[in-house]
């Protein structure tokens, strides 16, 4: 999981890069530390088209949600299951084994779903945020871009 904290830094830090310093007491984008009307240095981030609010985790959210596709862990666990098992054969019907687990058995299969999406998170492979879960290589292009 070293991936992590690499790419949350990465985040914070293009975070800042898009968006400015704003004074919410004389609401303007304010260029260096100090707001030139009122002195002040408490600044909220700016973000054009998007909006004015404190802290970079909502910059954050809208830089991965208008770059990134999140995945759909359940179409990751079936191709897995389907890849790692043989089709199930009675009589001259066939089905694949993802499709019978979802059917016979929907609560092992959401378990098996949530338990595999975390697994492929702790070995480094995708990224969890706001509830869905993003690729890391289109994480790492979108920050490249920004950089």
């Amino acid at each position: 999981m070293p991936r992590t904290d690499t790419i949350e830094e990465r985040l914070e830090e293009a975070a800042y890069k898009v968006t400015d310093n704003f004074c919410y007491g004389c609401y303007v984008v304010v260029q260096g530390d100090h707001c030139p009307h009122c002195e002040s240095d408490d600044f909220m981030r700016h973000m054009e088209g998007v909006g004015v609010e404190y802290g970079t985790d909502w910059v954050i959210e809208e830089l991965i949600r208008q770059h990134c596709e999140p995945i759909d862990t359940e179409e990751l666990f079936e191709q897995m299951l389907d890849d790692c098992y043989e089709e199930i054969t009675l009589g001259c019907l066939s089905w694949s084994p993802s499709y019978v687990m979802k059917e016979l058995d929907p609560t092992a299969y959401r378990c098996g779903v949530s338990e595999y999406i975390d697994g492929l998170v702790e070995d480094g492979e995708y990224y969890e945020f706001d509830g869905g879960y993003y690729d890391f290589v289109d994480i790492e292009e979108m920050l490249d871009n920004i950089e």
